[in-house]
């Protein structure tokens, strides 16, 4: 279901490709290499940027992607310095008067023994479903184990605040870490998923809270779906694990009935989703999902035929191998836009000098698209009025 709404790696090249963009916003001709748009504390210090708290510093950068990892299927954070560097993730997953400190190579012993449990653990869950293990772990760039006496009962947690990071309780099989990678890896995509997919918008912090049945807590609807979309994923790992012992800890006996119950609730509130997370939620849950009116096709009356139009000053796009394009206006703090499939293909075209004639459009786009011209034309108004009513581009007649 995740593959046919977006496969695993092209999802990360889109989240790439806008972490460098917004990069760009604030660094012009800065380049992020794969690793460090994949950094966890990269996509943070970008994250508070970008929510106006502060500016970017390109070196910053550089400093905390140097922060040590070993190789057990995933990167581990090893580096003593992990508890300065991961300072942030640490922070925001601590219980209440807890500190957690990560294990690294100079707990000696206790590190290399935790190291061999998460290695065993991420062969298992490749072994009892790689094709979710595939999908999920694309998603993860760094896995830190907690020390046990520190954590407060952490079993396992990720935040969207800090997203490609999962931190671990200190395991003592590999099950539990196979679990963990799931219920984490899970969150991951989801923060993934709502970063370049039409997922929730403003609307979603004033919807009614979900409260659960086994706890009682209260949930926003983005806490909600994340949680539901986790449960789903535990569910499915769990139909894999036949005879295999769970940790004490585990969800897995109750991820059905959990997912089930958020699920219905999601379903009953779906007005409130946006497109991509109503055609995941009914595609998880079977329940079929009605139609919904497009408004791609149709013309956008205020764009005319013998005019031509220019991208804005303050605007920078990027375009993923995927196709798509994402947008950025250098604004205080910047926005970013996913463009639909027509407006991304304008964007486009502009090349150097951010401007093109609707003529020369009409022409390409007739060829490329393989279609009339008059259906060409009306998804060209239709993509350039969108492009201006959101002050991306300006249209002269």
């Amino acid at each position: 279901m995740h593959a046919r709404l977006a496969p695993a790696q092209a999802l990360v090249d889109e989240r790439r490709t806008l972490y460098r963009l917004a990069v760009d916003l604030f660094a012009p001709g800065t380049g992020l290499s794969d690793n460090l748009a994949d950094h966890p504390i990269v996509r943070y210090e970008v994250g508070r940027a970008l929510a106006g708290h502060g500016g970017l510093d390109p070196s910053r950068l550089h400093e905390v992607a140097a922060l040590r990892v070993r190789d057990a299927g995933i990167a581990v954070a090893a580096d003593p310095r992990a508890a300065e560097v991961l300072e942030a993730p640490l922070r925001i997953v601590a219980p209440p008067g807890a500190a957690p400190r990560p294990l690294t190579e100079a707990d000696g012993e206790r590190f290399e023994a935790a190291f061999a449990i998460v290695a065993d653990g991420v062969r298992l869950l490749r072994r009892l479903a790689p094709a979710m293990a595939d999908d999920l772990l694309a998603h993860v760039s760094m896995l830190a184990v907690l020390k046990a006496e520190t954590s407060g009962g952490v079993v396992s947690a990720s935040s969207r605040y800090v997203p490609g990071i999962v931190l671990i309780d200190e395991p003592s099989a590999p099950i539990e870490v196979a679990e963990a990678l799931v219920h984490e890896g899970a969150h991951e995509k989801f923060f993934d998923l709502a970063i370049t997919r039409e997922f929730l918008d403003v609307r979603a912090e004033d919807v009614e809270e979900f409260e659960n049945s086994w706890s009682h807590a209260r949930w926003p609807l983005e806490q909600t779906f994340a949680a539901w979309h986790a449960y789903s994923c535990l569910a499915q790992f769990a139909e894999s694990c036949g005879e295999e012992d769970l940790g004490r800890d585990s969800l897995l006996p109750k991820a059905r009935e959990r997912a089930d119950e958020i699920g219905a609730w999601l379903i009953a509130h779906e007005v409130e989703l946006r497109p991509d997370a109503r055609w995941l939620l009914h595609a998880f849950t079977g329940d079929p999902l009605g139609e919904t009116a497009s408004p791609a096709d149709q013309a956008d009356a205020d764009v005319r035929e013998d005019g031509h139009f220019h991208v804005l000053p303050d605007v920078r796009y990027k375009r993923a191998d995927t196709g798509r394009v994402v947008v950025g206006r250098a604004t205080q703090p910047p926005q970013l836009f996913w463009l639909d499939e027509d407006a991304g293909w304008v964007m486009a075209q502009c090349g150097p000098s951010g401007t093109a004639e609707f003529r020369d459009l009409l022409a390409r786009a007739t060829e490329e698209w393989q279609a009339d011209s008059a259906v060409v034309a009306r998804r060209l108004k239709s993509a350039l009025g969108s492009l201006v009513r959101a002050s991306l581009v300006e249209w002269t007649p």
